[in-house]
């Protein structure tokens, strides 16, 4: 089972939804996972591609997983009865400052092309500085 979940925008320590995971974390760390990021004035997406997109790798223990993906489901719009999934779980590799992979992670892919939805291309290094 994977325990470990990447997050790159209002998940984030500090952000607007920083505080609405469901279980205390066993560590939280700076991450970064290859990707496409995308902004707009009210929240990033990220899809898949190979730029380095800046993030915070969270840990949980197994045992709060099932809790932890399903309100993150919630909170992204993913496998919500009766409506379009929003955003798309997926499994990315996490890696430290230095390239090292430190884990599989959970993640969520924005659910279409986020062009079509008033994102605009953003190169990831600028939206997210390394702490």
């Amino acid at each position: 089972m994977i325990s470990h979940v990447f997050v790159y925008g209002t998940l984030k320590r500090g952000q607007c939804r920083g505080k609405m995971w469901p279980a205390e974390p066993i560590s939280v760390v700076a991450a970064w996972t290859r990707g496409a990021l995308f902004g707009r004035h009210d929240y990033p997406a990220m899809m898949p591609g190979d730029d380095r997109v800046l993030g915070e790798l969270w840990q949980f223990d197994e045992s709060d997983m099932e809790t932890v993906m399903r309100v993150l489901d919630h909170i992204e719009g993913t496998n919500q009865e009766g409506r379009p999934d929003l955003y798309v779980r997926a499994i990315v590799e996490a890696f430290d400052r230095d390239g090292n992979s430190i884990a599989s992670a959970n993640a969520y892919h924005y659910g279409t092309d986020p062009l079509l939805d008033g994102f605009h291309r953003i190169k990831a290094d600028v939206y997210v500085q390394w702490p």
